[in-house]
């Protein structure tokens, strides 16, 4: 008889991350694992253009980040 249970595996993470993740549970009232599963859920969702457009707007951040450190 097949197991209900869905499959598991175990994944290591550094301290900081899993503190970031429980942290991002408790904010949205989740377990850890529910909070990493629709975090991977909602990865999957970005199409390339999305992609696209946040890799161009990372980029733009990180220019005037780097402009503004440099008037100092």
């Amino acid at each position: 008889m097949p197991s209900s249970e869905p499959p598991s595996f175990h994944l290591r993470l550094s301290a900081d991350l899993m503190k970031r993740i429980k942290l991002a549970a408790v904010e949205n009232d989740r377990s850890i694992n529910a909070e990493i599963a629709a975090r991977l859920e909602r990865s999957f969702d970005l199409t390339d253009g999305d992609r696209e457009i946040a890799l161009k707007l990372l980029a733009d951040t990180v220019a005037i980040l780097s402009k503004g450190s440099r008037k100092k």
